[in-house]
């Protein structure tokens, strides 16, 4: 297993790209917001870098669980899903709009060695290894979440949350050099939104008993 590591990070950045552009050969600084309000339920988050420039958009799709990541001029770069009908069980992300598994990219699943609740491995499609404990993990707290690769504490990413009073929260996110940041916001957003179901199951069970 010694040679995990290695090819971990050499299928990781030419894989896992919509396009090359997402990489870039410095550490690069994006803040997501959510968007959706009362009137554009349809639009999730929004994406800018330092200068305030929208990135990448994510949008949901009518009467699905889809997400879409879009680049600025609206191009659909990946699909996320959640697999069946749990919203913190898996998702898979696929290229494109596709949901075809030959367009599969990656799986956003729960560690299969339990682990802290918000805890998540990254596994690629390229990785069939059913045993592999995954290509990437997450580790998410309450206001910060670190990507790391493999089993190694190597950091590729980092995501913190600033809330605001009365204001939306802002997720400020720093992706190390040559690491693929649409893969990075992509994962981001699945954590975003596996932490929006669970409210939501909240207040229903508040609203069952209540």
């Amino acid at each position: 297993m010694a040679e995990y590591g290695e090819t971990a990070r050499h299928v990781a950045p030419a894989e896992l790209v919509a396009a090359r552009q997402f990489t870039v050969p410095y550490a690069i600084n994006l803040t997501l917001t959510s968007t959706g309000g009362l009137f554009s339920p349809n639009d999730h988050y929004k994406v800018k870098d330092t200068n305030g420039d929208v990135v990448f958009m994510v949008k949901g799709v009518f009467f699905s669980n889809r997400r879409l990541l879009l680049d600025t001029a609206g191009n659909p770069l990946h699909t996320m899903k959640p697999k069946a009908f749990s919203w913190h069980g898996t998702w898979r992300v696929f290229r494109g709009e596709s949901t075809s598994p030959n367009d599969l990219l990656f799986s956003v699943r729960k560690p299969k060695v339990f682990q802290w609740k918000d805890n998540f491995d990254v596994v690629l499609a390229t990785n069939t290894d059913e045993a592999s404990p995954g290509d990437f993990k997450i580790i998410s707290r309450s206001k910060k979440c670190t990507i790391c690769i493999g089993q190694t504490d190597e950091i590729i990413a980092q995501m913190h949350r600033e809330t605001a009073f009365f204001a939306r929260d802002k997720l400020e996110i720093t992706v190390k050099p040559n690491e693929d940041f649409a893969f990075i916001v992509s994962l981001i957003v699945i954590l975003e939104e596996i932490k929006a179901s669970r409210r939501r199951q909240q207040q229903q069970h508040h609203h069952h008993h209540g």
